[in-house]
């Protein structure tokens, strides 16, 4: 009987080992592609928001890096439980948009920027600066709220140019320096 359990684990084990092992040829990545000082600070703001999973302003600085790394569902799993916490502030709000336009979801990404422009008008803590970057984002995801971007990436892409208006401005020339009194 004592043989055949520890018969049993080694099969058990063997099958284990078969199973987890990665294949010779699989190349193994970082979930986050950035610079290690970045997921180094992605690690020391995870481990306070564990702490502290209601905590604004490393809950804000984790999204941003998470969306700057292409992850934006990370970015709003971060942002949705200090919005549990604090639902009055806009900068998760905007950072939720963000996301949510990142995902190509531009009616969730619309509701969250309307949102943040609703809560910014009534904070004291807002800036003309937040609120028109606000008001850009607000009115970028309403041209394109009623698109399926996934489908039609090109009229989105329109939609979006023509909202933003983009502009190119050149670069000064460096000034002459004035002539020289004889």
């Amino acid at each position: 009987m004592r043989v055949t359990r520890i018969l049993d684990l080694v099969v058990i084990m063997l099958l284990a080992a078969v199973v987890l092992m990665p294949r010779p040829d699989v190349t193994v990545k970082p979930a986050l592609q950035l610079d290690p000082e970045l997921r180094d600070r992605v690690a020391e703001l995870q481990s306070i928001l564990i702490g502290h999973p209601d905590a604004v302003e490393p809950a804000l600085e984790a999204a941003n890096i998470y969306l700057d790394g292409h992850r934006p569902d990370w970015a709003l799993a971060t942002v949705d439980a200090a919005l549990k916490a604090h639902p009055d502030d806009y900068r998760l709000y905007q950072v939720r948009a963000i996301a949510f336009a990142d995902r190509f979801e531009g009616q969730p990404g619309f509701e969250a920027a309307t949102r943040a422009v609703d809560l910014c008008e009534k904070s004291a803590n807002c800036g003309d600066a937040a609120h028109v970057r606000l008001a850009l984002l607000k009115s970028t995801l309403e041209a394109v709220a009623d698109v399926d971007m996934r489908k039609y990436p090109y009229i989105a892409k329109k939609r979006i140019f023509d909202s933003l208006h983009p502009v190119f401005v050149p670069k000064r020339k460096p000034e002459k320096p004035p002539p020289k009194a004889p």
